[in-house]
């Protein structure tokens, strides 16, 4: 196989970008089916059970960050289906693009010797591993980005079409995922280092994609308010050098760590190159800049989560790549089995049955102590897409509350429940429902309610596993 210089993608360089997808997309696909549904990947779901007129009504009032998504999965499911499967193996075909497309990134940028590194680096980086394994947007936002990234090189070089290419793949990866607009902070960056003529085109392609991107930008600032819950949650420094890359699998993801100190380290090193300066400055902008923004803008709005830098991830692959590039040949097989060493166990943990935080330990206890035909009444509204991620279960019960009109498909993402005053008629056969909500939510309410039409609370358990959750059961008094 022959592989061309740096600046030259040759007919070897698309061969190995090639097998590097295959590889990438077999190494995504192993149990990609086995964990649960979690909630997130139920709103994917729920977000395509209405007509295209109800899903845009839906994103004027929540979920406009994912509204691309949602539409490209919505195309996705036509002729695959709507399974959980089949919506993460659209993740794993993302990555296995993008593996691919890394592979002729790092060959465009520092050579041959870099670009196996950098795509199976890719592959089996951890937070890509288990983008594949999700049924959300961030697998795809990572390979647009590549994308994206690998055309502004391209017309860097070789100027023409490319930057047509580069603008609308750069748009295309902030309508997947809005925050995908921070990655290109590593394109300004390397204008730095650019010709001023091919500093004008960058610039022009780049505030073309900025200006394609204002009104997803001004529907989503409006939206604010869905990532509230973000509030909540609390993160320092491994959050952000560690879960971010690396995963949650403790010594593991610390080695990860030290291989990224490394890899950045030889990359500062080789910036006194002036014709890799502009490459550099491209991956490590990339790397570092939406982490630092969103952490930072994190300290006084809820803005913040490492799973929404998973687009960042690609440039760490870019970086370790090229320091493996240029180690001597024992040398990268050991680099390469440390790789390895740090990734495997976020694989493994990441296709478990129980890998994503989901109501499946309260489902078991439902299942076990529940009577075919009770009903089951979920308060406020179906914030687990049940019927979708545990239909063994809830197919036994009678869903006692579910709205079986058209209004909310057009205002909200979730399926409300009725309230329980109006589902009298519901209950007049049954003698047992089960009431099932998160924890921290008063059902103080929602008992005297189901009071007054017969029924009183014998049995409540808290279920401590996956998701917080309260179950009780309510029976005919008379």
């Amino acid at each position: 196989m022959r592989i061309d210089r740096p600046g030259r993608l040759g007919s070897g360089v698309l061969r190995l970008a090639g097998l590097v997808a295959v590889v990438a997309f077999a190494v995504n696909s192993i149990a990609v089916g086995v964990p649960r549904p979690w909630r997130d990947e139920a709103a994917t779901h729920m977000a395509n059970q209405r007509t295209l007129q109800q899903l845009w009504s839906m994103l004027d009032h929540i979920d406009a960050v994912h509204g691309c998504y949602y539409l490209i999965v919505r195309l996705w499911q036509y002729p695959f289906g709507d399974s959980i499967l089949s919506l993460r193996m659209l993740s794993v075909l993302a990555v296995a693009v993008g593996a691919g497309l890394m592979t002729l990134l790092a060959a465009e940028l520092f050579g041959a010797a870099a670009a196996p590194w950098s795509g199976l680096g890719y592959a089996v980086l951890p937070q890509l591993t288990w983008a594949a394994g999700e049924a959300r947007s961030y697998a795809l936002s990572a390979a647009l980005v590549t994308g994206a990234m690998l055309a502004f090189w391209l017309a860097v070089r070789r100027q023409r079409y490319w930057w047509v290419c580069y603008t609308l793949l750069a748009t295309a990866a902030v309508y997947v995922f809005v925050y995908s607009a921070l990655a290109f902070a590593g394109v300004a960056l390397a204008l730095i280092w650019l010709p001023s003529r091919i500093r004008r085109s960058a610039a022009l392609a780049t505030l073309a994609a900025a200006v394609l991107s204002v009104p997803l930008a001004v529907r989503v600032a409006g939206q604010g308010d869905q990532v509230s819950w973000l509030e909540e949650y609390h993160y320092g420094a491994e959050q952000l050098v560690a879960d971010a890359f690396w995963g949650q699998v403790g010594w593991a993801a610390w080695l990860g760590v030290g291989l990224s100190v490394l890899a950045l380290g030889h990359a500062a090193w080789l910036f006194r190159q002036r014709p890799l300066r502009g490459p550099l400055a491209c991956a490590l902008g990339w790397l570092l800049v939406p982490s630092v923004v969103l952490a930072t803008a994190g300290l006084f709005a809820a803005i913040y989560h490492p799973r929404y830098v998973a687009f960042s991830v690609p440039a760490l692959a870019l970086v370790l790549g090229l320091a493996s590039s240029r180690l001597p040949g024992r040398h990268r097989l050991i680099a390469g089995f440390l790789l390895i060493l740090a990734c495997v166990p976020a694989l493994v943990e990441s296709r478990g049955p129980q890998a994503k935080p989901t109501v499946a330990p309260a489902m078991a206890v439902l299942a076990q102590q529940s009577r075919p035909g009770d009903g089951l009444y979920i308060v406020r509204y179906d914030r687990h897409g049940l019927p979708w991620s545990f239909p063994e279960v809830v197919d036994a019960l009678d869903d006692v509350g579910a709205d079986t009109g058209q209004a909310w498909r057009s205002e909200t993402l979730k399926r409300p429940s009725l309230p329980v005053r109006r589902i009298g008629e519901r209950l007049v056969s049954l003698n047992r429902v089960w009431v099932l909500a998160d924890k921290g939510i008063r059902l103080e309410q929602t008992e005297r309610a189901f009071a007054r039409l017969g029924f009183r609370a014998t049995w409540t358990a808290t279920v401590e596993q996956g998701y917080l959750v309260v179950l009780v059961l309510m029976e005919r008094t008379g």
